[in-house]
């Protein structure tokens, strides 16, 4: 009895030691190591087929290359602050023109998140609101920019909401242009 015991014992101590059936054939495959992304070209590329595509008025394409552009931006970094800029409110803009509010409005939350003083950012957003006719947020948007225009880089201006297409909905309306006086008149931060 003993040595059956002792017999039992031992084929256990080898099952446990892994002297039993292979069951490393069950387990479910490491998954591979990701590709490195890489680029079919360069950012600079991009970002100068959207700067042509933008100042020609052809947002579909200027969205097209910007989008590229900002694809490569967010896993690499590497803009410098004034080209990202160009790259965020051209996207922001570019997809508001096109009647993409959806999109522009997380290209400028994305800017935002990054940069909340940069003022053009308030912008593409109150652009959003105006292409959509709700004017209240489109001017509190608006106000924000101005209240920020002190932190505007240098050489850079403000957009004329009264002279833009995403506003011409607020054209005829008298609290949108006191609105914009006034907020011209004010002082920025």
């Amino acid at each position: 009895m003993k040595r059956s015991l002792l017999i039992l014992g031992f084929l256990l101590v080898l099952i446990g030691c892994g002297l039993g059936p292979d069951m490393s054939k069950d387990r479910v495959p490491r998954p591979p190591s990701p590709t490195p992304f890489v680029p079919e070209r360069p950012i600079a590329e991009y970002m100068s087929e959207g700067r042509a595509a933008y100042a020609s008025g052809n947002f579909s394409e200027a969205v097209n290359s910007y989008k590229q552009a900002f694809d490569i931006e967010q896993r690499e970094h590497r803009l410098e602050k004034k080209d990202l800029h160009e790259l965020l409110k051209n996207l922001g803009l570019s997809y508001s023109r096109i009647g993409d509010s959806k999109n522009a409005r997380l290209i400028a939350a994305y800017g935002l998140s990054k940069e909340y003083g940069y003022p053009i950012y308030h912008y593409v957003l109150a652009c959003t609101y105006g292409d959509e006719g709700i004017e209240a947020n489109a001017l509190y948007h608006l106000q924000t920019m101005y209240s920020l225009r002190g932190k505007l880089p240098a050489g850079e201006k403000l957009p004329d909401p009264l002279s833009e297409n995403c506003f011409a909905s607020f054209s005829d309306s008298e609290t949108f242009k006191k609105g914009i006086a006034t907020m011209k008149h004010s002082k920025g931060q």
